[in-house]
């Protein structure tokens, strides 16, 4: 298992110590289920678990590693702001030999939907403001909050943008710091900003869906992306074979 404990925190719950036994892609998230731990919420290759039991953390789980486990690697790497109010807590991590990702983490809430900083928090994450935010991006802003459009010459940021950062003084600092050490540009997805026990904006999970392995060492790392092309090359080379007369 390759533990995953907040630097210098034994008290931090591991998935052993929860009763999680079960960690493979094919049985995990059924074993989750009847052993209490209910489906809270769910992305493209994850669910998020919680149990009456425990309702301070949350259990996350993959059928695939993905970049939850990247973002995971860095906040135990550690940089300017990994141990703040804006970054989760993620007390243990393990991946399986056939590469489900599961997580145990500090439990976070959704926002209120017509909170006044919501808008703003994503527009940070996207980059924004700084460079020009793509179109797709800009038009998922319209629909989630039409009041909120984000330009930065929008009548609605008028007095928000200062708000925030009076408010969370260190917030746009952890993002940035975030995408300089971030080996893909962050994801401004809709969920990807959640609230902490002590209502400060978290960025939950702003990496893309592909990982990169980094809470791999860097010859895994290396090793991996060898076996990735050979297996590329060969199906290539199979696609290719001349179909019989």
């Amino acid at each position: 298992m390759f533990g995953f404990g907040n630097r210098g925190d034994t008290s931090s719950p591991s998935l052993a110590a929860l009763g999680i036994v079960e960690l493979s892609a094919a049985k995990a998230y059924a074993a989750l289920v009847a052993s209490g731990w209910s489906e809270i919420g769910f992305g493209y290759h994850g669910t998020v678990h919680a149990h009456p039991d425990h309702p301070d953390v949350v259990v996350r789980f993959a059928r695939k590693a993905d970049g939850f486990g990247d973002y995971a690697a860095l906040l135990r790497r550690g940089f300017s702001g990994s141990d703040g109010p804006h970054a989760p807590r993620v007390h243990d991590l393990h991946v399986s030999r056939c590469g489900a990702l599961m997580t145990v983490g500090a439990r976070l809430t959704d926002p209120a939907r017509d909170v006044w900083w919501l808008a703003y928090a994503h527009a940070v994450i996207a980059d924004y403001p700084g460079l020009a935010m793509d179109e797709g991006v800009r038009d998922r802003f319209k629909v989630e909050w039409p009041a909120h459009e984000p330009r930065i010459d929008h009548s609605s940021f008028d007095g928000i943008r200062e708000a925030f950062r009076a408010a969370w003084p260190g917030y746009e600092a952890y993002v940035a710091q975030l995408r300089s050490v971030s080996p893909q540009q962050l994801d401004p997805n809709i969920g990807n900003v959640l609230v902490g026990s002590d209502g400060s904006p978290v960025v939950n999970d702003p990496l893309c869906d592909d990982g990169y392995g980094l809470w791999r060492s860097p010859s895994a790392r290396m090793l991996g992306r060898c076996m990735d092309i050979l297996r590329r090359l060969a199906g290539n080379a199979f696609n290719r074979a001349p179909i019989p007369a």
